[in-house]
């Protein structure tokens, strides 16, 4: 793990926001794919470690595989299977349920 100072990342959780709402079918997944790339975009100039770095690009990648018609991809993936993704990465920001209730 880096050791890059950290800073506050509002578009990381503006990201997750728009994910939630995504997954839970409120919102569409342009708001995703918008959040992501503009995720990636401060990543890119703000002094964030190398790990949110890569999350930002992959999330950015799979937002530009969603919504092919933003670029020229050659392995676009459906909604559906963005979906899938997306609530497979957001569960890291769940609470943790532990054998306690903790």
């Amino acid at each position: 793990m880096s050791t890059v100072p950290s800073v506050p990342l509002p578009e990381m959780r503006e990201l997750i926001h728009c994910a939630r709402g995504f997954v839970a079918g409120d919102v569409h997944f342009s708001y995703v794919c918008s959040a992501a790339g503009t995720f990636r975009d401060v990543t890119r100039f703000l002094p964030v470690s190398r790990e949110i770095k890569q999350m930002a690009d992959e999330w950015a990648g799979m937002a530009t595989r969603a919504w092919p018609e933003m670029a020229r991809i050659t392995n676009p993936i459906s909604e559906e299977e963005f979906r899938e993704w997306v609530r497979n990465q957001i569960r890291v920001f769940e609470p943790f349920q532990g054998p306690n209730g903790h």
